[in-house]
C-alpha cells in the first residue's frame, strides 16, 4: 500500500458535527479534501453556507442545521444521513458548549445544557451511527469515531468544572464503547486538544476571559493549536494507517500535560 493511499480518506462518508465553525468546519475541509463524502452538521444555520467554501462537487457534501440538545436529534440526524449520503462510516462528535464560572454559581440549567450538548448528544449520535452499521445490508469497511474532548477531562482548571465533566465522560466512552463493539470492528478514539485558536477563543481573549500570556504560561509550545492541526490528527484515526489504534485518548496539547 502507497503512503497516499495508507492515509487516503477517499470512499469515507463521514458525519461531523459542530461544522459551522472553528475545528469543525476544519476538520470537515481535510475530509472533503481527502476524498471523504461529509455531512456537516451544526445549530447555526450558517452551515448551510459553508458547502459553497469546500474544495469538492457538491454532490460530495450535504448539511443539516439541528441543535443537538433536543433529545430525537440523533434520530433525526441519521434519517437525514440515510436521505443524503446513505451508510455513515465515520462519526465525529465535535459539537460542544463551554461557559466559564465558579462551581458555586452554575445553574441546573447551565448544567443540563452542557451535559446536553457535550455528553447525551455524543452518546445517542453514536448509538444510531451503531445501529446503522449494524443493520446495514452490506457493512462498511474500519468504520470509525471519533470523540473531541479537552486537556480539561485530564487537568484541573477554575471555572469549568461541569464543561471538565462532560468532556471526561466521553473519554470514558469511547474506551467503553471499544470494548462493547469490539465484535462489529468499529473503532472509537478520543482527542483531548488543549487551547485551539477560533473565533469562539478571539471572543474570549478580546473580553478579557482568556489571557493568553498567563494561558501559555505551562505549556511548553506557547501558542493556541490551529484548527488545521487537530484536523489533522482526526484524519489520521479515521485512515486506513490508524486501524490498529481503538480505545485510545490523544494528547495534542502542546506540551501542557507533559509538566
Amino acid at each position: 500500500m502507497s503512503i497516499e493511499s495508507f492515509r487516503s480518506l477517499t470512499g469515507r462518508c463521514a458525519v461531523i458535527t459542530g461544522a459551522a465553525n472553528g475545528l469543525g468546519l476544519a476538520i470537515s475541509r481535510r475530509f472533503v479534501a481527502g476524498g471523504a463524502r461529509v455531512l456537516l452538521i451544526d445549530k447555526d444555520p450558517a452551515v448551510v453556507q459553508r458547502l459553497d467554501e469546500v474544495t469538492t462537487p457538491r454532490d460530495r457534501c450535504a448539511a443539516i442545521v439541528a441543535d443537538l440538545a433536543e433529545p430525537r436529534s440523533a434520530e433525526l440526524v441519521f434519517r437525514f444521513v440515510a436521505e443524503s449520503i446513505g451508510v455513515a462510516d465515520v462519526l465525529i462528535n465535535n459539537a460542544a458548549w463551554s461557559f466559564h464560572k465558579p462551581l458555586l454559581d452554575v445553574t441546573l440549567e447551565e448544567f443540563d445544557q452542557v451535559v446536553a450538548v457535550n455528553q447525551r448528544a455524543p452518546f445517542f449520535l453514536t448509538q444510531a451511527f451503531i445501529r446503522q452499521i449494524v443493520h446495514a445490508s452490506a457493512k462498511p469497511d474500519d468504520p470509525a469515531v471519533v470523540n473531541i474532548a479537552s486537556v480539561n477531562a485530564l487537568a484541573g482548571n477554575p471555572n469549568l468544572v461541569a464543561y471538565a465533566g462532560t468532556k471526561g465522560a466521553v473519554v470514558a466512552m469511547a474506551r467503553a464503547m471499544a470494548a462493547e463493539m469490539k465484535d462489529h470492528g468499529i473503532r472509537f478514539n478520543t482527542i483531548s486538544p488543549a487551547a485551539i485558536e477560533t473565533a469562539h477563543t478571539q471572543k474570549l481573549v478580546a473580553l478579557g476571559v482568556i489571557d493568553p500570556p498567563k494561558l501559555f504560561e505551562p505549556y511548553l509550545i506557547k501558542r493556541f493549536a490551529s484548527c488545521e492541526e487537530i484536523a489533522e490528527l482526526v484524519a489520521y484515526l479515521c485512515s486506513p494507517a490508524a486501524r490498529y489504534v481503538n480505545g485510545s485518548n490523544w494528547e495534542i496539547d502542546g506540551g501542557y500535560l507533559a509538566v
